[in-house]
């Protein structure tokens, strides 16, 4: 195997295969990207045994050399820190009949012991299924909108994933852990039939790394079955297996009707909770909300101090002085993902839970539960 290739290039080959890397395994053949040369494409591939993820670029072949093994293992932290400290060039790539890797450029002399593929496991088909294609920034925002609120639970595995539902043309990405839910759907032009699949976290977490050194308006093709997942473009693959369980039915979740409605500035708001946070992070970053007529109150206390900030709201809904608690660092989280200028709460008094969403805007919604706690000392503000 012998070819050149710009180095910028495969460090991002690099990058992209080895989130599927096994980090803490007894096996070590999966520590390895495997490298193979086919025609002029080189296809790096990783595996964990959960994902696997596949990536091509195209490379200079010398047709004169010797065919050595046209596959190797390669350790995946070795290479990419050596990738990391190379400037951007053309390198050379060798490998030899006892897999030895060889990497010379200006200024640049490698040679590094690598290993035979043989025993490395057979990346996966991806099956029968379900057929969906979308742009990388479509799939971007419908997971940025929703993978936060998985659950780390794993007495709970069915949580542990996003929970992708098809209705007819309708799309929708769900996420919850049991204190909060985000909901991100999308219109798209195509019938589909049913899905109803759960995608693990890493698998979601690794591709939304992928997506972000993609060109956004890539077609990115997804396809479902009953055992796996797998998303792909011209370069790239990742087939992961899904999470066997039944999603709750978050439709029931969701209050369909609200006594409350309020509109506030999205980046007021977010100002408001992170200075409210500065004092609720050493009381389990309790935030209370009091709505009164066209203001909203922030408040926040603990032993090292107290914390008290008003806005401007526009209420839409409801009428009286409405007070409710929420933990700051779930409704912050929600609020970033969204991309708007202002954004809307609905609420109903008591713990029933807030939906947050952008102003004027159905197609994501994101439903914190609130805290019950004891009311604030009136003399303490």
């Amino acid at each position: 195997m012998k070819f050149s290739c710009d180095s910028s290039l495969l460090f991002k080959s690099i990058n992209i295969v080895e989130k599927a890397i096994a980090q803490r395994t007894t096996i070590s053949v999966l520590e390895n990207i495997c490298f193979e040369l086919s025609d002029t494409k080189l296809i790096l591939r990783a595996n964990d045994l959960e994902i696997g993820i596949e990536h091509a670029i195209e490379v200079s072949v010398d047709d004169t050399e010797t065919v050595f093994p046209t596959s190797v293992l390669i350790k995946g932290k070795t290479i990419s820190g050596i990738l990391s400290k190379i400037s951007p060039q053309i390198i050379q790539i060798t490998v030899d009949e006892n897999n030895r890797f060889k990497i010379v450029g200006k200024g640049v002399n490698y040679d590094i012991m690598g290993m035979s593929s043989d025993d490395f496991p057979v990346f996966p088909e991806i099956e029968q299924g379900e057929h969906v294609q979308l742009s990388v920034e479509e799939m971007r925002a419908l997971t940025r909108a929703t993978l936060f609120s998985v659950s780390s639970d794993e007495t709970k595995p069915f949580l542990n994933g996003v929970f992708i539902k098809s209705d007819q043309q309708l799309l929708s990405f769900v996420a919850t852990d049991g204190f909060r839910l985000a909901l991100k759907q999308l219109s798209t032009q195509t019938q589909f039939e049913n899905i109803a699949v759960i995608v693990p976290f890493k698998a979601m977490n690794e591709l939304t790394k992928i997506l972000s050194l993609l060109d956004h308006d890539s077609p990115l093709n997804m396809v479902i079955s009953a055992q796996q997942v797998a998303f792909f473009s011209d370069h790239f693959r990742l087939v992961s297996r899904v999470i066997k369980g039944h999603f709750p039915d978050y439709k029931q979740v969701i209050p369909k009707l609200s006594s409350y409605q309020v509109k506030v500035s999205r980046k007021e708001f977010i100002d408001a909770c992170d200075r409210a946070m500065i004092i609720a992070s050493v009381s389990n970053f309790v935030v209370r909300l009091t709505f009164e007529d066209n203001t909203l109150l922030l408040r926040a206390n603990a032993s090292l101090g107290e914390f008290r900030e008003e806005l401007q709201v526009v209420r839409t809904k409801g009428e009286g002085t409405v007070k409710i608690s929420f933990n700051v660092k779930l409704i912050l989280e929600g609020v970033r993902a969204i991309d708007s200028e202002d954004i809307e709460l609905e609420f109903n008094e008591g713990l029933s839970p807030c939906i947050i969403r952008a102003s004027g805007q159905l197609d994501y919604v994101y439903l914190a539960m609130p805290i019950r706690t004891n009311d604030y000392q009136e003399d303490t503000f």
